[in-house]
């Protein structure tokens, strides 16, 4: 099924921002593009602030946010006013700016526990279709990239969505600088050989000038990266200093990909089937010889304790 087609036949989305951090943001270029075909859009993402914004390492626990309230074990409806040891997450930020709450999502439970959550999210609430939102692409990994540096969060949320009617919209085409554009180019073209490409939208400039007045103030990198290229922006930048990628219209881009071809496509997502806890899906993952974003924050909080003690 084409995306035109999935979107004139449906009246109510769940987008979810499924890596963490900023991804919550991209939901925005997508639910931009939704409207035009009348869908009603609820906003959400996966509540992990990164390590240089929020102290302590891993995603958040609904049982951490202040003023939320709570759907079920991993969801919960999200204000401006919530707080996580008195600071503002993405989620919270996005909702002020779209004037509704937005879900936020909890991965501590692991995959089960999201899986079955978002399945009576999906009932209780009529959603039609839901869409993880990637800013980036490094969803579409196969654990052998070179730059791969948090194949955690996408590996939960995808194999929880698996079990739905699920897309994948990948947004900014390299924008977090962990897959090349060249590995993201042949991922697609052989997802596209399998049927599970269902089509491709473009931020327009309207739209990125208004988005970007929102994320300036926003902790991202990923998700400001299409927006600037939305608005015309072309050039190189550093992405959150770790590596410098080429800025075009091709950034502009969201992929929206049949989220079941892709788990058949990728080992990650199957690996951490059934995961009760985040650390679980942590250890899963390492058996496949892959070091995750978690294990990024626990060494970087270590050493941080580490250095603070010497004299």
């Amino acid at each position: 099924m084409k995306i035109i087609e999935l979107l004139e036949d449906i009246d109510r989305a769940f987008l979810i921002g499924i890596g963490g951090g900023g991804d919550v943001v991209s939901t925005l270029i997508v639910g931009k593009f939704f409207r035009l075909f009348d869908v009603e859009c609820v906003h959400g993402g996966v509540v992990w602030e990164r390590i240089t914004r929020d102290p302590k390492p891993g995603p958040r626990a609904i049982e951490e946010i202040k003023n939320c309230d709570r759907i079920n074990d991993c969801l919960a409806w999200i204000d401006e006013s919530c707080r996580i040891d008195g600071l503002k997450p993405i989620v919270a930020q996005v909702s002020e700016f779209l004037g509704n709450k937005v879900v936020g999502v909890d991965i501590t439970k692991g995959e089960l526990g999201v899986r079955r959550s978002i399945e009576d999210f999906v009932e209780s609430y009529g959603i039609d279709v839901v869409v993880g939102v990637d800013a980036g692409g490094d969803s579409l990994a196969r654990g052998k990239e070179e730059n791969l540096c948090s194949p955690l969060a996408d590996s939960i949320m995808l194999s929880a969505l698996s079990e739905f009617k699920s897309v994948l919209a990948v947004v900014g085409f390299g924008s977090d600088g962990e897959l090349s554009r060249k590995e993201i180019e042949f991922y697609l073209s052989e997802i596209a050989e399998e049927g599970g490409l269902l089509g491709v939208s473009l931020l327009m400039k309207d739209d990125a000038d208004e988005l970007l007045k929102f994320v300036k103030n926003v902790y991202t990198e990923a998700s400001l990266i299409p927006i600037l290229a939305g608005t015309g922006f072309k050039g190189k930048r550093n992405v959150w200093g770790r590596r410098e990628i080429e800025i075009s219209i091709l950034n502009a881009l969201t992929f929206y990909v049949d989220l079941g071809v892709l788990v058949e496509l990728t080992p990650l997502p199957k690996a951490v089937k059934g995961t009760k806890s985040v650390f679980e899906a942590n250890e899963k993952l390492h058996e496949l010889g892959l070091k995750t974003e978690l294990d990024f924050e626990m060494e970087w909080c270590e050493r941080n304790i580490r250095e603070d003690r010497v004299p």
